[in-house]
């Protein structure tokens, strides 16, 4: 049997995991190691030649395959009392995260390609964006809640636009007037005097819909990085954001 497969078509080795563990139903949180990892082999043994860099990626998730079907296969020692660690757990915990931001990047991709077309003016004509206002302002929560957090942001602000079919609306906006670094410095500061602060604070009325698109993913960026943890009591209510592991050694990179 022959596989018609081109390694160019997938992001990543956690990307063809995915693509494997879908293909033969498997239950992300109960791998078959030995299959998958026999089956992700042959995937790179039918793959053309291609430079050994962009390689890297896919052999070092090869190795670590090998590695945990290797611990799976060794015998229980019957004197162990202290039950052992699953050696599968932490590409679990990888697979779980990566679906989750692959899952928003998606969302975020349809909303980007939606029938908008932007034409930018320079700084020096005056625009109507407000600037925002300086106010003071999730451990448990996936990014898909966050993510419904934010379409429902969108929906209260009234910037979630129906658009019918072929139906082209044109806005006008400052270029290059906000950036995902500075939305992360943003948040950063706000926390170097605050304990806590809220996604809601972030926000202001009548605020764009592309700096709604910025800030969130300012967000994803800093929890991307532990430099903020987030936290959320209810499916439809504020999700809170505090200093991460990471936060002191970000700044002081800075």
């Amino acid at each position: 049997m022959s596989i018609n497969f081109k390694l160019e078509q997938f992001e990543g080795p956690l990307d063809l995991l995915l693509f494997l563990l879908h293909k033969n139903k498997m239950n992300i949180y109960d791998i078959e190691i030995t299959a998958i990892t026999k089956q992700y082999m042959q995937y790179l043994g039918s793959s053309p030649q291609i430079e050994l860099e962009q390689m890297s990626e896919f052999i070092v998730m090869a190795s670590t395959l090998l590695v945990i079907k290797s611990r799976m296969l060794l015998p229980k020692m019957d004197n162990d009392e202290k039950e052992e660690d699953d050696p599968r757990e932490e590409l679990v915990r990888k697979l779980v995260e990566y679906k989750k931001f692959k899952y928003v990047s998606e969302k975020l991709d349809e909303m980007q390609s939606q029938s908008f077309t932007y034409c930018f003016r320079s700084r020096e004509i005056v625009n109507d964006i407000k600037v925002p206002i300086e106010i003071d302002i999730l451990d448990g929560v996936t990014l898909g809640k966050l993510y419904e957090t934010y379409q429902q942001l969108i929906r209260q602000q009234k910037i979630g636009l129906k658009l019918k079919q072929n139906n082209i609306v044109t806005k006008i906006l400052q270029k290059d007037i906000y950036s995902v670094d500075e939305k992360c410095n943003y948040i950063s500061e706000l926390l170097c005097t605050q304990n806590e602060i809220t996604f809601y604070s972030l926000c202001y009325v009548d605020m764009p819909k592309i700096e709604f698109v910025v800030t969130f993913m300012g967000l994803l960026e800093l929890i991307h990085k532990k430099c903020v943890i987030i936290e959320q009591f209810s499916f439809d209510g504020d999700i809170k954001i505090s200093k991460g592991s990471n936060y002191e050694t970000n700044r002081i990179r800075k």
